[in-house]
């Protein structure tokens, strides 16, 4: 199930106190959760982009149809990540006004595109992308799979995070499959969770390896976002659209460089 998702992270919360509080609120407590979670890199948006050239210049309908797909997704990666000044001149140069949209250009024109040595360029610079990637995750029996996408270029105060999920039967033989066609876990982490509902929105209270607790709350109101830090009384606390990577990196840990993270 595909769903994009505003979300907001309080920091260095007292965690037995916000649990206390959001009862009192109304929230409905939904349950601990002991979390193991497996990740896993997308393959590098370079090396995508190098065979969906190759495979778009084979003419097979099937060849064409599938990387044409392939193209619409790694362009809106691209679009993302890439600086607007830098995504400005690459437009100008291939000479199109919206470049997530040039899978739908002629395949002449698409491939002239991708062999312009300006986009290749600036493809190189990315070994991978650190705003999307592949999670494996059981908690407490139930194991879920799913892609993360955070978008970084947005008009919103809050992190939108574009989510596909699904349920899984198991998560070793989750992995063996993932593992089969190329997608070796980088990293095995532990997280301990409390979760709880308020109205339209998820609440989570996160406990990591090395970082303070903290509040996350995910809902596609604004409003109620707003509401739940006045109600608990967070407005004193630091509210931050980022993802755990970038708050281990605020204490100096680099969670790509680390093949477990557990208590």
């Amino acid at each position: 199930m595909q769903k994009i998702e505003q979300e907001v992270k309080v920091l260095e919360i007292n965690v037995e106190k916000i649990k206390k509080q959001l009862i009192e609120i109304g929230a409905i407590f939904k349950g601990e959760k002991n979390q193991k979670i497996y990740v896993y890199d997308i393959p590098s948006l370079y090396y995508r982009f190098l065979e969906i050239r190759e495979l778009l210049n084979i003419d097979s309908p099937i060849f064409i149809s599938t990387n044409l797909k392939k193209l619409k997704t790694l362009m809106l990666e691209f679009n993302d990540l890439v600086s607007e000044k830098e995504l400005e001149k690459i437009k100008q140069r291939i000479n199109v006004i919206n470049i997530i949209d040039i899978h739908q250009l002629p395949i002449v024109k698409v491939r002239e595109i991708l062999s312009d040595s300006m986009l290749e360029k600036q493809f190189r610079e990315f070994i991978i992308n650190p705003n999307k990637w592949v999670r494996l995750r059981e908690s407490n029996g139930k194991v879920e799979l799913t892609t993360k996408h955070i978008l970084e270029k947005q008009e919103y105060k809050f992190q939108k995070v574009l989510e596909n999920e699904i349920d899984v039967s198991s998560l070793e033989e989750t992995n063996l499959i993932l593992e089969s066609i190329g997608l070796s876990r980088r990293s095995y982490q532990e997280k301990i969770r409390y979760s709880y509902k308020y109205k339209d929105a998820e609440i989570e209270i996160d406990l990591w390896p090395l970082l303070k607790p903290y509040l996350e709350i995910e809902c596609d109101n604004e409003e109620t976002i707003d509401e739940i830090i006045n109600k608990l009384n967070l407005e004193s606390h630091e509210v931050v659209s980022i993802n755990t990577e970038q708050l281990y990196k605020r204490i100096n840990i680099d969670v790509h460089s680390l093949s477990e993270l557990k208590f």
